[in-house]
């Protein structure tokens, strides 16, 4: 854009301050850098809950437990009996929780229950943290969670009792959600839209690399308890984010906080060496302040959510999507556990695999977009799923094409987690943008709870693989839902509510074939009819976009 042209769109502004710079750089790195310590604590009820080698009672070696530890119709009062205390045996520095705790016989399910309570604190906080990320802003909820995580990491290395455990775990899947809720939605708010698809595929590397590190960190500390404090150690290093975190453009504009919009484009302008003269200044300080001029004070709600049609379909779809990503990354992942019988190598190679689509959706998103990748991982990995579920399973050759096409699914699956992020913040307008995250954050939990269950199924079912049958169904169907989704590739992000109906209604709602869906019709919402402030936007007869 010229020199004299006046800004319209934070986007341009965004350009303007470096595409990307020195700070957009650093700033990523200490934004994707919170994907690790999450990532860790994602998968560290695998070494929470490592079974001894066998269980003995104190002065009688004869009475061994291990058998009614493991087989539940083999637990006895006689067996699981020991007044003067269990003895455990574990291979090399191993140690968990089932042994400091003495979670075995009636109290073996408590160890599951601890994983289900961790993901229960991150369903349940999600509304809690979408609100505020929303009220008060992004930076003030992500430097809140980030201090409550690193606190409560580091008093699980302390906990001695299975209460104080699960509380502790519960309040870190809280603390977790309030992170993940808020470090995302900042990093897509700073980056320039032909930058977004790009930069969210990079990101995702970050908790690939945290899945590799906390195997390596397990394999060679072993013991709980210092794997715990490594973790807490990576938390505390979360400290830059203090510097490299300012509050987004978008959100201050929308919240009548113009004077901050110039301070924080002139602290990231001289931080790249770019010299905003006079006459730039000024035309930001009109931008923000027409932007705040043009804002009528309104509370928006998860209802928001459903008033309107477009974003009431966008806001089912989406939610579905983000149920079927995670309930098939961790399906698979849980099933296609017998790639390797030792637990180190067997994580190895999961987080290796990882790569290949994260790479992959390097490319494919600043050239196809959202929208078709998304639609085809998900076609792609429920098919391998169903199909991995149809092989038998019996002799050894079947079992290596059953675990194959497992990782092959399971690997588009991690397609999906690249693509849906993104892609769900560039559906959103900026007013409602956290609620419709918080509300598909709570359909992804919801998929995190259950996925443990599936290898439950085909010994309660009878059928054996109903499990990645189930899986791949779902996945086929995200396929189809997705495919309803409309495009965002190389247009603004929709700021208002008006804004996001206006693009739904102007979709050709394209299938990945080319074949053409009939609109939906736009009904009149059934309540109260709002009026829709236009705040970033600013309308104009010369109105220019810069896609």
């Amino acid at each position: 854009m010229s020199e004299t042209e006046e800004f319209y769109e934070v986007d341009q502004v965004l350009r303007l301050l470096g595409n990307p710079g020195r700070f957009q750089i650093i700033q990523f790195l200490v934004l994707a850098y919170q994907y690790i310590p999450l990532a860790m604590n994602d998968f560290m009820p695998i070494f929470y809950g490592l079974p001894p080698l066998s269980v003995r009672c104190v002065g009688d070696p004869t009475r061994n437990s291990t058998d009614s530890m493991i087989t539940e119709s083999n637990q006895t009062k006689a067996v699981c009996s020991c007044p003067n205390g269990y003895i455990y045996e574990y291979p090399g520095k191993q140690w968990s929780i089932i042994a400091d705790m003495n979670l075995i016989c009636d109290k073996a399910a408590l160890v599951n229950l601890a994983s289900v309570i961790y993901f229960l604190g991150q369903m349940l906080s999600t509304p809690l943290f979408g609100w505020s990320a929303d009220k008060f802003g992004r930076r003030p909820t992500l430097l809140l969670s980030n201090l409550l995580y690193t606190i409560l990491t580091i008093g699980l290395v302390f906990s001695r009792d299975y209460t104080s455990f699960v509380l502790l775990r519960f309040f870190v899947g809280v603390a977790r959600q309030g992170m993940n809720s808020s470090f995302f939605i900042l990093l897509m708010e700073w980056t320039p839209p032909d930058r977004r698809g790009t930069w969210a595929a990079l990101a995702e590397l970050s908790y690939t690399f945290g899945v590799l590190l906390i195997t390596l960190v397990a394999f060679l500390l072993q013991n709980w308890r210092h794997i715990q404090a490594f973790l807490a150690a990576a938390t505390v290093l979360s400290i830059p984010i203090f510097w490299f975190a300012p509050e987004s453009l978008t959100w201050l504009c929308l919240h009548s906080h113009s004077d901050q919009v110039l301070i924080n484009c002139k602290t990231v302008a001289k931080f790249n060496s770019i010299v905003l003269d006079g006459p730039t200044n000024d035309r930001i300080r009109r931008f923000a302040e027409k932007a705040e001029s043009a804002e009528a004070t309104r509370a928006y709600s998860f209802l928001d959510c459903f008033r309107t049609p477009n974003i009431r379909r966008t806001t089912m779809l989406c939610c579905f999507s983000w149920l079927a990503c995670y309930f098939g990354y961790l399906g698979s992942s849980y099933l296609s556990s017998e790639i390797a019988s030792d637990v180190y190598l067997n994580l190895a190679i999961n987080g290796l695999v990882e790569f290949i689509p994260i790479l992959g959706a390097y490319g494919v998103a600043s050239r196809f977009g959202n929208k078709l990748p998304l639609v085809v991982y998900f076609l792609i990995g429920g098919v391998c799923s169903v199909v991995a579920g149809a092989i038998p399973g019996r002799t050894y050759t079947e079992l290596v094409a059953q675990n194959i096409m497992a990782v092959i699914g399971r690997m588009f699956f991690v397609g999906t987690c690249c693509v849906i992020f993104v892609f769900t913040s560039e559906l959103f307008p900026t007013v409602i943008r956290n609620n419709g995250f918080s509300l598909c954050s709570i359909a992804l939990r919801i998929g995190c709870v259950i996925a443990p269950l599936l290898p439950l199924m085909s010994p309660a079912t009878g059928v054996k693989g109903s499990g990645f049958l189930l899986v791949g169904i779902v996945g086929i169907i995200a396929a189809g839902s997705s495919a309803l989704l409309r495009e965002t590739k190389g247009k603004p992000l929709p700021d208002t509510i008006q804004d996001a109906e206006k693009l739904g209604a102007a979709d050709s709602m394209k299938l990945p074939d080319g074949l053409r869906l009939r609109r939906f019709a736009i009904r009149k919402s059934l309540a109260a009819p709002v009026p829709i402030p236009v705040i970033v936007t600013i309308p104009t007869p010369d109105r220019r976009r810069v896609d």
